[in-house]
């Protein structure tokens, strides 16, 4: 048998990565909410930040999954294994982690997503240096990015890549840039 390199590699496709960064450039989403401001007021761009930052979120993550699935690595395929040797069980939150990683590390600029937790029970997540947060600083103000309309990106993304999957788990948002200085995402196993 002959070694193919590809085959065995642990590392995330860069074709995929950029394919990700290209349709959902964090630029390109936080523009657009910036041209739907003009002179609304905190509730409306609560309104406008929902909507605009949920169907992101949603469509984000959907697209990482059917890209995460076309560019398996090595990683993924051993995940696959250990899911079904256990007949499930591993599902969570070995699965959702492998794709919340793909959809931080395609958009955000960053080298690695910290996971805080994973286990049977609960999958923690914190996003430290927030793209999306900085670009919304300096496209609307502090004021708005305070407001945080990012956090449905993240938390439908969340709860999208949970549902798809079938798994039944409850997502929350444990810490805020503005309180805590980083974000934190926690999915429990319901």
């Amino acid at each position: 048998m002959l070694y193919e390199p590809n085959k065995y590699s642990f590392e995330l496709n860069s074709e995929m990565l950029q394919l990700l960064h290209d349709e959902f450039d964090v630029e390109k989403i936080t523009s657009k909410f910036a041209e739907v401001l003009n002179g609304k007021g905190p509730e409306e761009i609560e309104a406008e930040g929902k909507t605009i930052f949920e169907a992101y979120g949603r469509d984000w993550i959907k697209k990482v999954r059917q890209l995460g699935d076309e560019y398996p690595d090595r990683t993924y395929e051993v995940l696959k294994e250990i899911i079904d040797k256990s007949g499930g069980f591993f599902k969570f939150a070995l699965l959702p982690q492998r794709f919340i990683e793909i959809a931080y590390l395609s958009v955000m600029e960053i080298s690695t997503l910290p996971i805080i937790e994973n286990n049977a029970e609960r999958l923690i997540y914190r996003v430290v240096d927030c793209l999306m947060f900085n670009k919304l600083k300096d496209k609307c103000g502090e004021e708005v990015a305070n407001l945080l309309p990012c956090q449905h990106a993240c938390l439908t993304a969340c709860k999208t890549i949970h549902q798809d999957l079938d798994i039944d788990a409850i997502i929350q948002m444990e810490a805020s840039m503005p309180k805590e200085g980083h974000c934190q995402f926690a999915a429990r196993r319901a």
